[in-house]
């Protein structure tokens, strides 16, 4: 097996790729929650989406190893962030935690798929109806 299993991404990193709406998904819970305390912000989920878009729009393409590496690293530490339990999420109000956690899920299958090619469910439920996408 190769790493990354494809070079480029669906072969474009600027398609749509549900990598990107995951994260982005993460970044809108963090600027919608990042007001409620006073020096207290989701800076390690935030962090982890810019890297892991860094990693996916900007390096993948020209070195797919660097690239692949720093996707999956950012969303793994969206996750972290987000889930460890008494973290910085902690305060902050369920519902924003569930969207980021869901939106750092959505990205890892995306992630996983493109850097391991194997099977993810996201993926393969847009096999199904891609097709139907004018």
């Amino acid at each position: 097996m190769t790493f990354p299993a494809e070079a480029i991404p669906d072969g474009a990193v600027l398609a749509v790729h549900h990598l990107i709406t995951g994260l982005l998904t993460v970044l809108l819970a963090v600027w919608v929650v990042a007001d409620n305390y006073a020096h207290r912000e989701p800076l390690l989920a935030m962090v982890g989406a810019v890297f892991a878009l860094v990693g996916f729009l900007l390096v993948w393409k020209w070195y797919p190893m660097t690239g692949a590496a720093m996707t999956l690293a950012g969303v793994v530490l969206v996750l972290l962030g987000v889930s460890l339990p008494g973290g910085m999420w902690s305060g902050y109000p369920l519902t924003w935690r569930v969207v980021a956690l869901a939106g750092g899920l959505v990205a890892l299958d995306d992630a996983v798929s493109h850097a391991f090619g194997i099977w993810t469910p996201l993926d393969a439920g847009w096999g199904q109806v891609y097709h139907l996408v004018p």
